[in-house]
């Protein structure tokens, strides 16, 4: 349903949605930060790069997150769980590939 909707919304409104993917964020943060700013009209400034220094309340779920560097934890954490997989990648199709620059699937371990 998600990869249905960008798609509508790429359809009525090309080029009017910036898509910031975790992988790309974690391996260069301050690229990745620059574009989001110059596509919103903003300027940079360092602290955007030092946003876990903030002190201001913060009422989330991921209020812990904010208070840390962006990490790489999470990458490539769900191929620890990839044997038991195959199922959902079956249900996705092609939905798998609908985003070149955020990393897929490998085929299944023999």
């Amino acid at each position: 349903d998600y990869v249905a909707l960008m798609a509508h919304f790429d359809d009525v409104l090309p080029g009017r949605v910036h898509r910031v993917t975790y992988e790309r964020m974690v391996d260069d943060t301050e690229v990745e930060v620059r574009r989001l700013l110059a596509y919103c009209g903003l300027p940079f400034e360092d602290a955007c790069l030092r946003f876990f220094e903030n002190e201001r309340p913060v009422r989330t779920a991921s209020s812990e997150q904010v208070r840390r560097p962006i990490y790489r934890d999470g990458v490539d954490h769900w191929r620890h769980f990839e044997p038991w997989l195959a199922p959902l990648k079956d249900a996705l199709g092609p939905v798998l590939h609908a985003y070149p620059d955020v990393p897929t699937f490998p085929p299944p371990s023999p």
